[in-house]
């Protein structure tokens, strides 16, 4: 398990050799682990589905809040990648440990604070959809389940933003994918109580997902320990007040732009909820199908901040540039591709997870407005994705905050207050993506990301 660009040089002042970095060998295991990650989130739907739909907004609610609650392990694995990335390209695989190490206390340490948090909080969070009585305490008691295990995933998202920064993007799949695996057999066994086992009903599914994330951190603690990952431990101090402030610099904005992110995304579902259990179950489901192409995206976001952040490293900031755009354009015409895939087959991807007609046709009417999304989406992942590489979070956030504001915030008020059908509130999303898809491509083309490091 190595990479075909593992340093071998000692880091020094100079500027590093030329990197060969392969685009399909960052963004493919990358776009087909969250894929996959993606297909176990829709897998539970599906099993829960025959519990009746207020079973399933259940536990779209508990995901939902979960979700929000992981955008401290998100930012700081933002911190992770931007990092490691550049030690890598710098040719220092001892900071990267470091980092990594250092990464992993401060996700440790969040994680056991969401677990006691949690006790006070689960029913008031899912409560804010509108869900009552038995309803409420299930899906409260399924986002406490989730974050019981969230040690194990904080573990195992900082150890493969580490991976795929240093350019192992393969190992975190393969190991992902056998958790994966175990995730949608035991949510069949515990949701039915099959093959001898206890019916757990909705809860069930939570006990799947924790279960895997347990089974995927075991494997990687142990592959890491024994010296089998391309970034190896070392017997060395990790912790420095500089070391530190880097990465809180970096994780800091990345929080913020998940706190906009996940704010809006739980606000949209309460407007939406408004409209009544049909319309907020076909959201909830839409999202996830939203979610297939934004693993997509994602792939790309993760391999060009790879590539960016360990070209600035290596003090190639020219080559940096060539690689975002180059990814761009890429990213642009798959996902136009799949925005072609996802309109002409609204509904029958839609009649896959659902049979209410009521609800089908909120579905099929939100998927086409996620089809139209796409190209733009394209955008925002791979020029993000450059942004953060670069050690530039403050600019996202920003981008996210004006899109959040002006795309989601404003039109979705005018739109209910004019007493508009839910099929306009859908619609503000893509207003969000219109004016994201411009303002990053204006910031990144202006420059100044290629200095970030030096800002930090």
């Amino acid at each position: 398990m190595s990479s075909q660009n593992a340093p071998t040089d000692s880091p020094g002042s100079g500027e590093a050799a030329p990197l060969r970095l392969s685009l399909l060998k960052l963004a493919g295991p990358t776009i087909l682990g969250n894929l996959l990650l993606s297909l176990v989130h829709l897998a539970a739907i599906k099993i829960v589905a025959s519990l009746g739909d207020e079973a399933v907004a259940a536990v779209l609610a508990a995901d939902r809040i979960y979700m929000a609650m992981q955008l401290i392990i998100f930012s700081i694995t933002t911190g992770t990648t931007a990092l490691v990335a550049y030690a890598w390209g710098a040719r220092n695989p001892d900071e990267a440990d470091r980092v990594l190490k250092l990464s992993m206390s401060i996700a440790l340490v969040a994680s056991l604070a969401l677990c006691v948090l949690i006790q006070f909080v689960a029913q008031p969070l899912v409560g804010i959809f509108g869900l009552q009585g038995a309803l409420l305490v299930e899906a409260g008691e399924y986002l406490k389940v989730l974050v019981y295990f969230n040690v194990c995933f904080a573990f195992l998202a900082v150890i493969s933003a580490g991976l795929r920064a240093a350019g192992d993007a393969l190992t975190p799949v393969y190991v992902v994918a056998v958790g994966n695996i175990v995730n949608i057999i035991l949510a069949y066994v515990l949701v039915y109580g099959a093959y001898g086992s206890p019916q757990f009903g909705v809860m069930g599914a939570a006990y799947a997902a924790g279960i895997s994330y347990l089974l995927v951190s075991v494997v990687f603690m142990a592959l890491w320990c024994s010296q089998r990952l391309i970034l190896k431990p070392t017997p060395q101090p990790f912790y420095s007040r500089e070391r530190i402030r880097h990465l809180v610099r970096i994780a800091v904005p990345a929080g913020i732009e998940q706190a906009f992110f996940n704010i809006s995304i739980i606000g949209f579902m309460w407007v939406v909820s408004l409209y009544g259990t049909e319309a907020f179950t076909a959201y909830g489901i839409g999202v996830n199908i939203l979610s297939l192409s934004i693993v997509i995206g994602m792939g790309f976001s993760i391999a060009t901040a790879t590539m960016v952040g360990q070209q600035l490293g290596a003090k190639h900031p020219e080559e940096a540039e060539r690689a975002a755009w180059r990814n761009l354009r890429i990213a642009f015409g798959i996902m136009l591709v799949i925005a072609v895939l996802l309109g002409s087959n609204a509904r029958t991807i839609g009649g896959f997870f659902i049979d209410s007609p009521a609800i089908l046709d909120y579905l099929v009417a939100l998927t086409i407005m996620v089809a139209i999304v796409q190209p733009m989406m394209s955008i925002e992942f791979t020029l993000g994705g450059a942004l953060r590489g670069a050690g530039d979070t403050r600019s996202p956030a920003r981008i996210m905050a004006m899109g959040i504001l002006f795309g989601r915030v404003v039109l979705t008020a005018i739109f209910y207050f004019a007493d508009l059908s839910v099929y306009w509130i859908y619609a503000a999303l893509i207003a969000d993506y219109v004016i994201k898809s411009l303002m990053y491509l204006y910031i990144f083309r202006q420059g100044y990301w290629k200095t970030a490091f030096d800002r930090t």
